[in-house]
């Protein structure tokens, strides 16, 4: 009975699979063009093959690969450190004079690389694939699912677009009609967020060996990261429920309203009126999903998302909370809709 809502997201996640494997041949476009950027290794052999070069290697205790080499006479020493799978540190000292603009800056995947001068040496640190937080995984999958949602937020404001009649004529109860077709778009909104983040993996393998890091707020952002978007689709299928007849109008200010609460929220007030403004604002935003999803650390400036202890508990269970209210908002008010 929830055929046409399952094309709905089926023709839609056609449409976010097209736009992601765009994304992945341009990924490979860029691979292609700044090969020679994504290969430390050869900047070593380079070196090792140059007059007066010495090459010492050794086995650490640990057992890490360390290969030294040295150049006196050009003032200049490489060590480097084959950790394996969880790849390479290399540490590069030369003259500044020597370092080359194309080797300072890169910053590809999970390659790092950190220059610093001290008189005349340049001393230049490359760390490859390193573990890439799927903190950022979710960031990019979360942009797509709430895209995804926006535009299904409104499967039964367009039954009743202009075939409310027959749609009521379903030999199926209403209750168990409007759940089907919840579930079908929640399993739309979830497909999405997986296609991404498979998207954006394969464009990383591309650049290198994933290594993928599901320790400590990256298990948590998953989480936080599927709750969201299905809160925020709970709450706009509500909304064009109950306000049937303009639900094109409510999804297209939808963003435009939240973001103008979210700005009168941290406008500090200036006069009685800002104020009384303000407060309302804050009221509404307690009711927004995106109330409960932090961007900031209060103790700490490397965490993009911070969803800690017990804090986290409490913020993740508002926005499960507010995806049952919604649902059941939804679910209540169309059972009441009358042709």
């Amino acid at each position: 009975m929830n055929y046409v809502e399952w094309l709905r997201v089926r023709n839609l996640l056609k449409i976010v699979a097209i736009i992601l494997a765009i994304l992945v041949v341009l990924a490979v476009a860029l691979r292609i063009s700044v090969s020679r950027y994504l290969s430390p290794e050869a900047w070593v052999a380079h070196y090792a093959m140059e007059r007066g070069t010495s090459e010492t290697r050794m086995t650490l205790p640990d057992g890490t690969k360390r290969l030294i080499l040295d150049n006196p006479s050009e003032r200049t020493r490489i060590v480097l450190d084959d950790h394996g799978y969880a790849g390479r540190h290399i540490v590069i000292t030369e003259p500044s004079g020597h370092s080359r603009s194309d080797a300072d800056h890169v910053n590809v995947g999970s390659i790092q690389v950190v220059e610093s001068r001290h008189g005349g040496m340049t001393t230049t640190v490359i760390d490859t694939n390193g573990a890439v937080p799927v903190l950022y995984y979710m960031l990019m999958a979360d942009v797509v699912a709430l895209i995804v949602a926006t535009i299904l937020a409104a499967p039964f404001a367009r039954e009743a677009d202009g075939h409310l009649e027959i749609a009521l004529t379903k030999p199926i109860p209403r209750a168990r009609f409007a759940v089907g077709a919840i579930g079908a778009d929640v399993a739309g909104i979830v497909a999405a967020s997986f296609l991404t983040v498979v998207a954006f993996y394969i464009c990383q393998l591309l650049f290198e060996t994933a290594r993928l890091d599901f320790s400590g707020v990256n298990s948590r952002a998953i989480a936080m990261g599927i709750a969201c978007p299905l809160a925020w689709y709970a709450m706009l299928c509500a909304a064009t429920t109950w306000l049937h007849r303009s639900y094109g109008a409510v999804l297209g200010f939808a963003w435009p309203v939240v973001i103008l609460i979210g700005v009168l929220t941290i406008i500090h007030p200036a006069n009685v009126v800002a104020f009384f403004i303000h407060d309302v604002a804050r009221v509404l935003s307690y009711l927004i999903p995106f109330t409960y999803v932090s961007f900031a650390s209060p103790d700490s400036h490397n965490t993009l998302l911070y969803e800690g202890g017990g804090d986290f508990t409490r913020r993740l269970s508002i926005e499960i909370l507010l995806f049952v209210v919604y649902s059941a908002l939804t679910i209540w008010k169309w059972q009441r809709v009358e042709a």
